[in-house]
């Protein structure tokens, strides 16, 4: 997945078959270290912080064991400048199109 991980990735498909298959209920933090196969259960929860971060998840506060899927949703609806806006807000750098480069490699033709 886009800017994730591969033990972040492997965390949020684990934690979306998991929640589907137990109604909800979010494994604990033991068992997503094994699932992932990191050291234990502080990398599990910073595992889980990082995906919060990034707006997959959410974790309900006061609730154990209470984490939600964020529906992202479809983003070609959505304007580029909001993304771009999005981006800039989380601290991605946004790579603008290099029209030489692309000339010169022959992607930039137009008809």
């Amino acid at each position: 997945m886009i800017g994730l991980t591969a033990q972040q990735s492997r965390l949020l498909t684990y934690l979306k078959s998991n929640l589907a298959s137990a109604g909800g209920i979010a494994p604990s933090y033991d068992e997503m270290a094994v699932a992932v196969g990191c050291a234990g259960k502080s990398s599990a929860y910073r595992l889980v912080m990082a995906l919060e971060e990034r707006g997959f998840i959410r974790r309900v506060p006061h609730r154990a064991r209470a984490i939600e899927l964020v529906d992202i949703g479809p983003l070609n609806g959505v304007p580029t400048e909001a993304l771009v806006a999005e981006l800039a807000r989380r601290g991605v750098a946004v790579l603008q199109p290099n029209h030489e480069v692309a000339q010169a490699l022959g992607a930039d033709r137009r008809p």
